[in-house]
C-alpha cells in the first residue's frame, strides 16, 4: 500500500508573502468528502484495478485446493491453501476497505493538528514559473516546478494532479476564482509536455 499517493501538496521552496493575483487561482476545501473522493480515484489506478480482480481469483483458486484437500484427506494441503485463503481475504480487506477510510482520517486529523482546524483550504496560484500553494490564511507560499507534475485524471468535482514524488494534489472544479478548469488544462498542456491524461 506504499504504492498509494499521500493526499499533500509536495511543495518545496518556501518564500514570504508574494502577490499572486491575477493568475490562474483554485480554492479547494480539504474536507472528508474531498479527501474520500481523491482516495478513491488513487485506488482506481492501473495496479489496483488489477489487484481487485486478481486477488479474489486467487482466492478462489485456494478455496477449490482446499476443498479439494479436504475431502481427499490431505491435511498438509488443506492447512496451507486455509493459510492462503485467509491472507488473501485480510490483504483484501486491508486495501480496498480499511485502508482508504484510515487515510482520510489520519488526513484529517494532521490537519485538525497542524491547523487547528478540522478543514484545511488550499489555495493554489498557477503562475508562468510554477505552481504556488497557500495554506489557509497564512503567509507562507510554496511552490513547485511544472516539471514535478507527472499526471492529470478528472473525478465527478474534483481535477486531481499527481507529482513525481507521487502526491496528489486535489483542485476543486467550482473553486476556480481566475479562470475555468479549462483553462488549467490548456496550460498544463503547454507547461508539461510530460503529463499524462
Amino acid at each position: 500500500m506504499n504504492d498509494l499517493p499521500l493526499v499533500a501538496p509536495g511543495y518545496e521552496d518556501k518564500t514570504e508573502t508574494e502577490d499572486l493575483s491575477g493568475y490562474l487561482t483554485n480554492t479547494c476545501v480539504l474536507n472528508k468528502a474531498v479527501l474520500t473522493e481523491t482516495i478513491r480515484a488513487a485506488m482506481n489506478r492501473p495496479l489496483f484495478r488489477v489487484l481487485r480482480i486478481v486477488e479474489p481469483a486467487l482466492a478462489l483458486l485456494c478455496l477449490g485446493l482446499l476443498i479439494w484437500a479436504v475431502t481427499d484427506g490431505q491435511p498438509r494441503y488443506a492447512i496451507w491453501c486455509g493459510f492462503l485463503l485467509v491472507m488473501l481475504g485480510f490483504f483484501y480487506v486491508q486495501q480496498f476497505l480499511l485502508y482508504p477510510k484510515k487515510a482520510v482520517k489520519n488526513q484529517l486529523r494532521r490537519q485538525a493538528l497542524d491547523d487547528g482546524a478540522t478543514e484545511l483550504v488550499n489555495r493554489l496560484y498557477f503562475t508562468e514559473e510554477s505552481v504556488a500553494n497557500r495554506r489557509g490564511d497564512s503567509d507562507q507560499i510554496l511552490h513547485m516546478d511544472y516539471g514535478k507534475i507527472k499526471r492529470l485524471a478528472e473525478t465527478e468535482r474534483l481535477i486531481l494532479l499527481t507529482t513525481r514524488a507521487n502526491r496528489l494534489i486535489p483542485l476543486d472544479k467550482a473553486g476556480f476564482e481566475n479562470g475555468t478548469a479549462e483553462d488549467l488544462t490548456n496550460l498544463l498542456a503547454v507547461k508539461c509536455p510530460q503529463l499524462r491524461l
